[in-house]
This record gives C-alpha cells, sequence and structure tokens, in this order.
C-alpha cells in the first residue's frame, strides 16, 4: 500500500473530505512507521525501511489512535458534565507496542 493510499484511508475514516489536515496526517504516518519498523526490528542489525504488509493496517489505525486523541495527551480519564472519556490506549506509540511483535533475540 503506498503512502498516498494510506493517508486516504485515514482521512476516510476519520472523516476528512478537504486536505487541511493532510500535513499533519503525514507527520502521523511517518511517525508511526517509524515507530512499527524501530519496535518490530529494535534486535536486528539492519531496520527495513518499509513496513510489511501485516503491520500496514496498524500503522493506519495507529494514526487514527493517536489523532483522535490530539488534545488529550497523558489524560487517564475525564469526567465533564456527567460524561466520561477513557481511552484503551494512552498514545499511538502504545497502540502499535500492543500490535506489533518484535523480533527478539538470544543473549
Amino acid at each position: 500500500m503506498t503512502e498516498a493510499e494510506k493517508l486516504s484511508m485515514v482521512k476516510s475514516l476519520l472523516g476528512f473530505e478537504d486536505t487541511s489536515e493532510d500535513e499533519k496526517l503525514t507527520v502521523y504516518l511517518t511517525a508511526s512507521q517509524k515507530e512499527i519498523l524501530g519496535w518490530r526490528y529494535s534486535y536486528c542489525e539492519e531496520i527495513p525501511t518499509e513496513i510489511p504488509a501485516e503491520y500496514e493496517m496498524t500503522q493506519v489505525f495507529a494514526v487514527i489512535a493517536g489523532y483522535s486523541q490530539s488534545g488529550a495527551e497523558n489524560q487517564v480519564s475525564h469526567n465533564e458534565n456527567g460524561i466520561s472519556r477513557t481511552f484503551k490506549y494512552e498514545d499511538m506509540i502504545a497502540y502499535i507496542r500492543s500490535h506489533v511483535t518484535p523480533f527478539v533475540g538470544v543473549i
């Protein structure tokens, strides 16, 4: 899947029809790619530059998780006027680390 396809998918899932958030979403896609590759291949000498196909949707949903919590960083819960919000993952990195299996090495 190309980066343009991932961006289009993220925008569709978030309900964006214009390009007003493209730059921010692209930054999220880049950051999530680096985190997925760094986490998955942390024990490898050579780190690939492309996300494996099985983690492309994880990247898309990690961006949605991160973007959706933008402005609520480090909030564990929120109560206001009888409305309560609690997030399953505290940020995009937590989402990635719970969905990406890292390679491990023998010591």
